[in-house]
């Protein structure tokens, strides 16, 4: 069976390289060949024109220290896209609604899985409505549609009345839509009048010993003690929170992302904004003992390798993703907002493992059945 996975545009993000790579790895374990879509977002050369010169003047003015050229933002994004070449199956990329309609003209997919991560979030996704596979309709496919785990990211509605009736029709079409939040559920109910699934996100689907082959590939050594702090979005509430964690914890931190932003420093300073490579990342989070993220998948890296952790609430960037798997496994106290809601009965709180385990199992036995009995129905 020949399968193709639409999500979100790859290589910049730890998550989202990782949830493609462990539905391309789900999918193939139970026979299928597997292509991913690098469905992208065309450039505008009048933007980057105009940021050019934008970014020109802040140079002048000393308000930045380099100018973050499309080159340079590749350079240090090298080992994340590095792994996307390596280990994901991509389509050549696809920039625009006519590319994407002879793509699946010339290539005859038997499915298309559209999912997962923010995939029907519109400020999000390039083209909204081809996560909605409209093209199929424009070329009359006969492929199988489905949805699994896709996300809005959100529990309210950013639709427009206009794109909500567009989508709305298109979903209809879907043989099978699984969502990965539980108000997922009542958006496409409530909004697209179709019945929806609620299934875990795609690194769920593989066992965390999966994830050794890639984490044996890292050879550095760190054998202390340490605090494991993946933040997105850095601030003072979520400093005093990683602080606070790893004095009562006694143990130091360690953060994986880069020390500085590209425009914080000089072209001699460059190699200290290089983002390490999705390999180390996941070896920071096996290695720890400790974990503070306001990252989806850093939250659900610390579960599949069992560690006490602290989320973070990322407002901006959905909470409802936070809450459903956490609910769903008895973790909600381990989600907070603020400094004060960080306890020392929270941090050395035991968190009973073998009860999320079970019932991670059991969740993730429930979306393999959704996958293979809606991949494979006559």
């Amino acid at each position: 069976m020949k399968v193709a996975i639409l999500t979100q545009p790859l290589g910049h993000n730890y998550g989202g390289l990782l949830q493609a790579y462990a539905l391309q790895s789900y999918l193939k374990s139970v026979g299928c060949e597997v292509q991913i879509i690098n469905r992208r977002t065309i450039k505008s050369k009048r933007k980057e024109i105009k940021q050019l010169v934008i970014n020109s003047v802040r140079l002048l003015k000393g308000r930045i220290k380099t100018i973050p050229t499309e080159a340079r933002q590749a350079s240090i994004l090298r080992e994340l896209t590095s792994f996307r070449d390596h280990y994901l199956a991509m389509s050549p990329a696809i920039t625009d609604e006519q590319q994407i309609r002879d793509f699946f003209l010339k290539d005859n997919f038997d499915v298309v899985v559209v999912g997962s991560d923010q995939v029907w979030r519109p400020r999000y996704s390039p083209s909204i409505k081809n996560f909605y596979l409209d093209f199929l309709n424009d070329i009359d496919s006969s492929a199988k549609r489905l949805a699994y785990a896709a996300s809005f990211g959100v529990d309210a509605w950013e639709y427009t009345p206009e794109l909500t009736l567009q989508c709305k029709a298109l979903i209809q079409r879907f043989d099978a839509i699984s969502v990965r939040e539980q108000s997922g559920v009542g958006l496409c109910s409530g909004n697209f009048s179709v019945t929806a699934t609620c299934t875990v996100d795609p690194t769920l689907l593989l066992e965390p010993s999966a994830y050794d082959v890639l984490i044996n590939k890292d050879e550095s050594n760190n054998t202390d003690s340490y605090l494991f702090s993946y933040v997105l979005d850095p601030n003072s509430v979520k400093s005093a929170i990683i602080s606070k964690a790893a004095n009562a914890r006694g143990i130091k931190t360690l953060s994986i992302l880069p020390k500085h932003s590209m425009i914080d420093v000089t072209l001699k300073e460059f190699n200290d904004c290089r983002y390490p490579s999705v390999e180390s990342w996941l070896k920071g989070y096996r290695n720890s003992d400790f974990v503070v993220t306001d990252s989806f998948h850093g939250t659900v890296f610390s579960i599949l390798f069992n560690k006490p952790f602290i989320a973070v609430g990322n407002a901006a960037r959905g909470m409802a993703r936070f809450e459903s798997l956490l609910s769903q496994l008895g973790l909600q106290d381990r989600l907070v907002e603020s400094e004060a809601e960080v306890t020392e009965e929270l941090l050395n709180k035991d968190i009973d493992w073998d009860s999320v385990n079970a019932k991670r199992v059991a969740l993730v036995k429930e979306s393999q059945d959704f996958l293979r009995t809606h991949l494979f129905a006559k």
